[in-house]
Order: structure tokens, then C-alpha cells, then sequence
């Protein structure tokens, strides 16, 4: 078949990145031998996961499958997601007399300085990386680029106890120690419709460019990245299907509101 540019694809579709459910044949790059990625699968070869993972998130110059090339289509798709990851359908809001939306100056005032950047910085990198911020019971969602953010939900005290519960050994009990939380979430399926499981890499080298940017507020110890938790417990509490969207990493913020930030 002739090759279609995944891209271009998905163009035609005019859909949401998540509104999309299958993908085109050429968004997928697999082992080319088909015999051997089936052993894997199944359990009967063994296999270093790691090793299989890597090889998987290769480009064979042998497979008939490629990657999206059109750069300006590869810009749609990502400037669409930036301009639209807002527009809440009337059924996921329970009461439309109060707004989702949250103006950025005000969520400023309940929050560390620190934060005020994220998801203004490079917000491209923020297109396979959700950004939620937990600070007392309140979560809210960052909107890439934009001056307003969505108040995603506010939790009781035994949801944010079951959240504490999920971290553990050095990070054990970071709800109540940490001022906020960031939740770094990945959805790596918005770069893999176009690229493949080589869209997986993708996302990942996002999310350590995001994490690069506040390595000097973690040297100084404003943030602290906290590795030790439960991915399963966390994905839950965030209501995440931890597929497509999966907790990557957990930062935890000192309140410094007075302080001074390197980045503004």
C-alpha cells in the first residue's frame, strides 16, 4: 500500500488526539520478525524487558512501516492539542453554574512561586506530558501556554490520606510534609499515533527537558522530586488509566510565595 504520512492522517480525521481510538497502520513500528515478538509476548523466549522495549522503539530500515515526516502536519496536530485541551464537554462538568476555569493570577496567589512557569515555559514539550497541581484538597490542571488553568476537582480527607498512603520510604508521607504536588502524567499515545513506539522515547526526553528546566529550584531544595511511590495508587487517585495516561513523576514544592525564582 502506498505510504500515508500518519500525520497527515490524522489531519483528515479532525479529531482530538484523544478522540482518535485506532491508529493508522503506519503509526506502528514493530519487530520485523513476527515470530520472535510473539514468543516474547507469550512468555516462551526470554527476554530482557528493557531490551525488548528498546528494539521495539527502533526504526528498521526493513519494516514497510514509517513514522509521520510532514513537519507541518507533525505542527497542526500539536499547535490543535495547545489550542483545545480546554473545551470541556457539557457532561464532564457536574454543575454548570460554576466554571472549570481558573485564571492563572488567581491560582498564583495559592501557590509557590516556582510554579508560576510551568506549562508557559517550551509549552510544546507539554503536549505528551500532563501537568496537575495538588495544594491543600485542590487540584488543578495546567493548560500549555495558556493564562488560565481548569479546577479539576477538590478531594476529602480520606482520598488525600489514601494519596499519602501511595508514597513510601524517603517520600512516606509527602501530602502532609510538601506544600504541593506536581503530577507529571504521560500520555505518550498523542506522539505514538504519529510515531510509533518510538513516540514513547519522545515523551520521555519531554519530560526530562521539564525536569531539567527546575533543577536549580531542586538544588535548592524548593522542589523535591519524589520517587517513591505507587504507580497504580497514584494513576487511581488521579483517575488515570494507566495506559495512555500514567503518573511519570511526582515533585514536591516548599511554599516559598515570597521568594525569588531563577525563571521569572
Amino acid at each position: 500500500m502506498p505510504f500515508i504520512d500518519p500525520a497527515d492522517y490524522f489531519l483528515d480525521q479532525k479529531t482530538t488526539a484523544e478522540g482518535t481510538f485506532m491508529p493508522p497502520i503506519n503509526s506502528i513500528d514493530l519487530l520485523p520478525e513476527v515470530y520472535r515478538e510473539f514468543q516474547c509476548r507469550f512468555g516462551e523466549l526470554s527476554i530482557n524487558p528493557a531490551e525488548f522495549f528498546h528494539e521495539n522503539s527502533k526504526v528498521s530500515r526493513h519494516t514497510t512501516r514509517r513514522i509521520a515526516e510532514n513537519q507541518e502536519s507533525i505542527d497542526q496536530i500539536i499547535q490543535h492539542y495547545m489550542d483545545t485541551p480546554y473545551n470541556y464537554s457539557p457532561d464532564t462538568v457536574s454543575d454548570m453554574n460554576v466554571s472549570p476555569i481558573l485564571p492563572a493570577f488567581e491560582w498564583h496567589k495559592e501557590v509557590p512561586q516556582c510554579l508560576h512557569s510551568l506549562g508557559q515555559f517550551a509549552p510544546r514539550r507539554f503536549y505528551a506530558i500532563d501537568a496537575y497541581v495538588l495544594t491543600g484538597d485542590k487540584l488543578r490542571k495546567i493548560l500549555p501556554n495558556k493564562q488560565i488553568l481548569v479546577k479539576d476537582r477538590n478531594y476529602d480527607a480520606a482520598k488525600l490520606e489514601k494519596l499519602n498512603q501511595s508514597f513510601y520510604g524517603p517520600s512516606a508521607g509527602s501530602v502532609s510534609t510538601q506544600d504541593s504536588l506536581v503530577f507529571l502524567v504521560g500520555c505518550p499515545w498523542r506522539y505514538m499515533m504519529m510515531f510509533g513506539t518510538k513516540g514513547y522515547r519522545k515523551m520521555l526526553l519531554d519530560l526530562g527537558y521539564i525536569l531539567g528546566y527546575y533543577e536549580e529550584e531542586m538544588q535548592s531544595g524548593k522542589m523535591t522530586q519524589l520517587d517513591y511511590f505507587y504507580d497504580n495508587e497514584v494513576d487511581r487517585f488521579l483517575d488515570l488509566d494507566g495506559i495512555e495516561q500514567s503518573i511519570q513523576c511526582v515533585l514536591g514544592v516548599t511554599n516559598d510565595k515570597n521568594g525569588a525564582n531563577s525563571h521569572e
